[in-house]
């Protein structure tokens, strides 16, 4: 038995004006985003991690003095920056805004 094909019907779209986008925008500008700053990564294996004591370093895959990463929601970077000091409790300087991130 054979079904017969059908062609889907056209989505019907609606597109807001200006207007529009600025409400919907308006509404999520108090929703929270975790912000992080990532100074670098690196993969272990699980035994080496089972084997960090106290005074253990962990070698990263940036400089010193290399820019960090500003990450939104743990998996997105919007920017890259400097660590500064603030008030005896660490910031970051935003140096740069990562292309097409915030749009």
């Amino acid at each position: 038995m054979s079904v017969p094909f059908e062609e889907p019907g056209e989505a019907e779209v609606v597109l807001g004006g200006d207007e529009a986008w600025e409400r919907r925008l308006a509404r999520l500008s108090d929703v929270p985003l975790r912000i992080s700053v990532q100074i670098g990564q690196t993969k272990l294996p699980i035994a080496q991690v089972l084997q960090l004591r106290e005074g253990h370093v962990i070698e990263l895959d940036r400089q010193v003095g290399a820019p960090v990463d500003v990450v939104a929601n743990e998996h997105v970077v919007i920017a890259r920056g400097e660590v500064v000091e603030v008030d005896d409790e660490y910031g970051v300087r935003i140096t740069e805004i990562v292309a097409g991130a915030l749009e």
